[in-house]
């Protein structure tokens, strides 16, 4: 079999999501041509989506020693960079991109995340704003299979509290081309409407994304297809809001919560809430997630030095609730809802109040485990008829596509609602837990169903709006 034979069949492997009939004909195309460039670019493929960052990196290097202007190469090396979190590299290499082809305005916009993270806001934005004015949306999935079934417009905004998409999104049956959301920018509109079937918004923060989401509505009425997560009802989720909606639901507590500016809180405003708050408080500064900014105040001096440490825009304060169970640890139980559908994510138990899956010790507790895994697997053992009511209650009233909720269940049987919104994190990063895989996969193809639904509606108004009118 010659090169180019093995690399037609390699790529119709690939291009079907075979990968692993692929990748050997990768191989043997190397081994044959060593320096053949295409060969090597699909290997690094197939080695970053199988978790093999670190030999990409290698081939890739190898690759760029030989071909130092290779743009394709600098970039996928900047992709591997960046998925381990090497920053710094990561923006060498997509400089570099940037040096070889000026108007990659997708190099710019990766450029821009990267100095974000990093804390170089002035850089970070003059890149957002050239990429914004170079750009057609970028497409950073390709179907498996023969061809895309449909098309997703992704909205993006930097620095807005995205909701985490790239497993749920870099493997499906449609094309998914990302969209920078800068505002004052003049979109093509026919363009966008004529590549678009489906529009997932991101842009899912109501704290650091509020001055945003009003005008982005123009954009989707302009664009006119089907919306998952509408920016109209992103605009209900702040923290406040959520706790003032969910007040009334039965068998269901979200605590107290409100937002103050710095001023307000400067003035001692949380204290003169009706009904009144009681120490322990829970204070965090707005727009922050994943403990960040974020603690537990037994006493107004706390409460104080906690303000003088962060010095925000603004705070938001909730009562603290007692969620322990009989046995004296705290459980945070995460399910995802998905067009409707009620789906178990995971269970971080610890002896902590504030619970994150990494930093508990559930890695060298087999009981800790089980119990996660018996969850997932049956979450009406734990979650009884008056639970699940309260969740669809809750379902119904927050009324958004895709979203999640962290909650535990207090010693009265009620559900406690920490949070509720569209920010939510669903990956598979769990090679310590292999039990959650199942539970991810049933995520994963509620939310390719959930895009399918749309794209099948918004493809038959297409269809209606072409016929030819029977009027005479």
């Amino acid at each position: 079999m010659s090169v180019e034979q093995m690399l037609d069949e390699a790529l119709v492997h690939h291009k079907e999501g075979r990968l692993a009939q692929a990748e050997p004909l990768y191989r043997a195309a190397i081994d044959a041509e060593p320096e053949h460039a295409d060969a090597i670019l699909n290997l690094t493929r197939i080695l970053m989506l199988t978790s093999r960052t670190e030999e990409a990196k290698r081939w890739l290097n190898w690759r760029l020693a030989d071909a130092p202007d290779d743009v394709v190469a600098h970039r996928q090396l900047g992709f591997a960079h960046a998925s381990q979190n090497e920053a710094a590299q990561a923006l060498v290499s997509f400089q570099t991109v940037i040096e070889l082809e000026p108007t990659d305005a997708g190099a710019h916009e990766i450029i821009a995340h990267l100095l974000k993270n990093v804390g170089r806001v002035t850089e970070a934005q003059d890149n957002f704003r050239r990429s914004a004015a170079l750009r057609a949306p970028v497409k950073f999935a390709h179907a498996i299979g023969n061809g895309p079934a449909f098309r997703v417009l992704v909205l993006f905004a930097p620095g807005a509290g995205n909701t985490p998409y790239f497993y749920m999104m870099r493997i499906g049956t449609y094309d998914c081309h990302m969209l920078t959301f800068v505002p004052g920018i003049e979109y093509d509109i026919e363009a966008l409407r004529a590549s678009t079937d489906v529009v997932m918004n991101l842009i899912a923060d109501f704290d650091t994304a509020g001055s945003q989401l009003p005008h982005i509505a123009p954009l989707l009425e302009k664009i006119g297809r089907p919306v998952v997560n509408h920016p109209e009802r992103i605009l209900q989720t702040g923290r406040e809001l959520m706790s003032r909606r969910l007040a009334s639901i039965d068998n269901c507590i979200m605590p107290v919560t409100r937002r103050y500016t710095a001023e307000q809180m400067h003035d001692r405003a949380y204290a003169r809430e009706t009904p009144a708050f009681t120490y322990p408080l829970l204070v965090r500064r707005a727009g922050t997630h994943g403990g960040e900014d974020f603690d537990k105040v037994d006493d107004e001096a706390a409460l104080v030095a906690f303000i003088a440490q962060t010095r925000a825009e603004y705070y938001y304060v909730t009562q603290y609730v007692d969620y322990r169970s009989d046995d004296g640890f705290f459980r945070k139980y995460r399910f995802m809802f998905i067009d409707g559908e009620i789906l178990p994510y995971h269970l971080a138990i610890d002896t902590q109040w504030k619970i994150h899956h990494a930093t508990t010790d559930m890695l060298h507790q087999k009981w800790m485990q089980d119990e996660e895994a018996d969850f997932l697997n049956n979450p009406r053992h734990y979650f009884k008829d008056k639970h699940y009511a309260a969740l669809v209650a809750i379902r119904d009233s927050v009324g958004l596509d895709y979203w999640g909720i962290d909650c535990g269940i207090d010693r009265e049987g009620r559900v406690v609602v920490f949070e509720a919104n569209a920010t939510m994190l669903v990956h598979t990063r769990f090679k310590a837990f292999p039990y959650k895989k199942p539970a991810v996969v049933r995520i994963k193809r509620a939310f390719d169903a959930m895009l399918e639904r749309r794209a099948v509606v918004a493809k038959a108004a297409a269809a209606k709006d072409a016929a030819p009118s029977s009027l005479a």
